[in-house]
């Protein structure tokens, strides 16, 4: 055989018995050991390289570990180029030994016996290191094995591709055994001295290869180490959401990896998938469940995108599946604490938030509309994500919103009930776009939130109503008592007057028919009889007031009895500028009442909403059916009234209008006569925008007409 650097002398081999090449080999195994390798790797660089240097066809090795066997190839195909295969074997065979695979059974029983102890080869066939060698594979070789109590002989033939045949045993760390399988096709091609360099590389390929194993090994569990730091790392930090630690775990576990720079990976939470770019393109794939509370929610998986030689687990190593089960099992810690906490920290702002709106609800100072507006401002705060959150609130068709608010496909709604009826509703949206969770982007948290929400803002609007209710009543009853005290008096004062008064008119006009009356002493009488008419119907329009005097009802149409008393002051509308609108009912139904007493009413408030509009407008008379209830309406576009002016119109004597213009009466007998015929009257009025009366008068055949009667 030719060794490259060797040479064939006889005197040199006497000097020297390894070739003069062997410190490059040796330097290279070194290399190749410290370089990080893996096993097949490394393998594969070492028998490229001794297939270079021995000037063999075929370099084989052969290692048996623990549970199984792992067997590689080097040779040069037809165009002289490098081929490596790997192989993986089982741990044993029926005879309890393992095989290597490939080149013929004897030969593979002879390695595989090799790997469990001494060759059963007799010698010469045999060196004193136990290597077994030969020339030409189809000379007989004689083997001894065990049979019974003795050994056994037998002659077998190798056979096969390859003519010259060394196979030297050599042991790695922990007494591992190995075989490194030198084969040539042309017969004779090794001598004794090169079995003995080959004896001399196995050893140092014995050393690199321990050597190899234990740095590769430190290196690995040094990324594993490192990969679960970081992991932990990810994951300690609070404010972080899970999807943002998923996305640290993810850039980590690819240099934990054997092959880190064609390792993809990927996990899924709850439905949710987060992978580097090109995990879909994974040709092998090893995964471990996440489980919380015993509860598979997702799995973590790492893939190479090429194939690689089987290791333990396909071409993953046990490491690589305890580094995984250790990562999953980390993250399933991590998603218990967060959701822990966010449950925690969801439960605060919560209440943080309904206590907030209770305290508001207590302070009296504030009105509804502030209040309501404050629960806009709070809700915002106490949903996952406050940065993105909007919220609106409807009632009665007002609306308060946050600003910038837009409704959006995924928003969280609640009715608000008062009463049992839908008066509004809490709405809750973010303005860009979150990941899915129970109800769409939102936590089922949340939903239990905006409802209790909707209940406590119509609990709030019950109550402030019903304290307004209450105070409308108190001021009504107070009213009453006020109007009633005001009639008693009023009307003992008409009794008492109207005696004395229609003396005083009677004599007035005696006296102005008496002959030869000095003219100023007739003007004086003229004076003393329209004083005295005006008092007549001042106290004429007490009794009104006071309901000393009986109505006397007939059945009538509204509408007539509206145009009737609209023909006489249409002149004066017009006079003043002022556009009367009708908008009468058709079909109005008929109400029992005192025409002249209904009349006064329309007059009055008529008269009312002209002085309101001095320099013109428009006032419209209206009339409709609700409710069991005929309906008057008078609105005017006129000055309108303040709320502490409009709490008094409606008592005795209050005015407005200049002295001499008006008694104070005419809304207090228009009071007076609505409410002796079981009706009601309300008015709503705006500064500067106008007032509007509203008389309602119950329809013929209706219960409250029987009880105004």
């Amino acid at each position: 055989m030719k060794l490259e650097g060797k040479t064939r002398d006889k005197g040199a081999r006497k000097k020297s018995r390894l070739p003069q090449n062997f410190r490059d080999v040796l330097q290279n195994l070194l290399a190749f050991s410290q370089r990080g390798y893996g096993q097949p790797d490394f393998l594969r660089a070492t028998v490229e390289t001794l297939l270079q240097y021995s000037g063999c066809d075929l370099l084989e090795v052969s290692l048996a570990q623990p549970a199984k066997g792992y067997r590689g190839a080097g040779f040069l195909d037809g165009q002289g180029s490098f081929q490596w295969e790997w192989h993986q074997s089982g741990p044993t065979n029926h005879h309890g030994r393992l095989f290597t695979g490939g080149g013929g059974g004897e030969l593979d029983n002879l390695v595989a016996s090799m790997l469990n102890g001494p060759a059963p080869v007799a010698a010469p066939s045999l060196t004193r290191s136990g290597s077994f060698w030969t020339g030409d594979a189809a000379r007989p070789v004689l083997l001894r094995e065990p049979g019974g109590n003795h050994l056994e002989s037998r002659s077998v033939v190798l056979g096969g591709e390859y003519q010259s045949l060394a196979l030297i045993p050599f042991t790695v760390a922990d007494n591992r055994h190995a075989v490194l399988k030198f084969a040539g096709r042309q017969r004779e091609l090794f001598e004794k001295d090169d079995i003995q360099f080959f004896e001399a590389v196995a050893e140092a390929l014995g050393v690199a290869l321990a050597h190899q194993e234990a740095l590769w090994a430190l290196r690995e569990r040094v990324k594993e180490l490192s990969c679960l730091y970081g992991v932990a790392k990810a994951m300690q930090n609070p404010s972080r959401s899970m999807e943002e630690v998923v996305g640290d775990v993810l850039r980590l576990l690819p240099p934990g990896w054997q092959y880190p720079g064609i390792t993809e990976a990927s996990i899924i939470l709850d439905g949710r998938v987060q992978s580097t770019p090109h995990m879909s393109q994974a040709l092998d794939v090893q995964s471990a469940d996440i489980l919380v509370d015993g509860l598979a929610r997702g799995e973590v998986s790492v893939g190479y995108l090429e194939k690689k030689p089987q290791a333990d687990e396909g071409p993953f190593l046990a490491e690589e599946r305890s580094l995984l089960n250790a990562v999953a099992e980390a993250l399933g810690v991590s998603l218990a604490h967060h959701a822990a906490q966010l449950a925690l920290r969801e439960r605060v702002k919560e209440l943080t938030c309904l206590h907030a709106i209770a305290e508001a609800a207590q302070q009296p100072e504030i009105t509804l509309g502030d209040l309501l507006w404050r629960v806009v401002q709070l809700l915002p705060a106490a949903w996952q994500y406050p940065e993105a959150a909007s919220a609106r609130l409807t009632l009665d068709e007002r609306t308060y919103a946050s600003p910038g608010f837009v409704s959006r496909p995924y928003s969280q709604v609640a009715d608000i009930e008062v009463n049992g009826r839908v008066r509004g509703s809490v709405e809750v949206t973010y303005l860009v776009d979150k990941p899915e969770l129970d109800e769409g982007p939102f936590l089922k948290e949340e939903r239990h939130l905006i409802d209790e929400v909707a209940r406590q803002v119509g609990l709030i609007v019950e109550r402030r109503e019903a304290a307004e209710e209450k105070d409308k009543l108190q001021q009504q009853l107070r009213h009453a008592d006020r109007l009633a005290t005001i009639g008693q008096l009023a009307a003992g004062a008409a009794h008492e007057l109207n005696e004395p008064l229609g003396s005083i008119l009677g004599f007035a006009q005696l006296a102005k028919g008496s002959h030869d009356l000095p003219v100023q002493a007739a003007k004086d009488l003229d004076k003393i009889v329209d004083a005295a008419l005006h008092a007549r119907e001042v106290i004429r329009k007490l009794m009104l007031f006071s309901r000393q005097m009986p109505a006397r009802k007939t059945k009538f149409n509204l509408n007539s009895l509206v145009r009737e008393g609209l023909f006489f002051m249409e002149s004066r509308c017009a006079r003043e500028g002022i556009e009367i609108v009708r908008e009468l009912a058709e079909n109005l139904p008929e109400i029992s009442a005192d025409p002249s007493q209904v009349h006064q009413v329309l007059v009055n408030l008529v008269v009312n909403a002209a002085q309101a509009m001095s320099g013109g407008g428009r006032l419209t008379i209206r009339t409709s059916r609700e409710d069991g209830f005929v309906v008057l309406l008078v609105e005017d576009t006129g000055m309108g009234m303040s709320e502490e002016i409009k709490r008094q119109i409606f008592v005795p004597f209050f005015t407005t209008k200049e002295v001499g213009q008006g008694t104070g009466l005419g809304l207090s007998v228009v009071h007076g006569i609505v409410e002796a015929h079981g009706g009601s009257i309300r008015v709503e009025s705006e500064v500067g925008k106008g007032s509007r009366f509203e008389v309602r008068l119950p329809a013929i055949g209706t219960e409250v007409e029987g009880q105004g009667e």
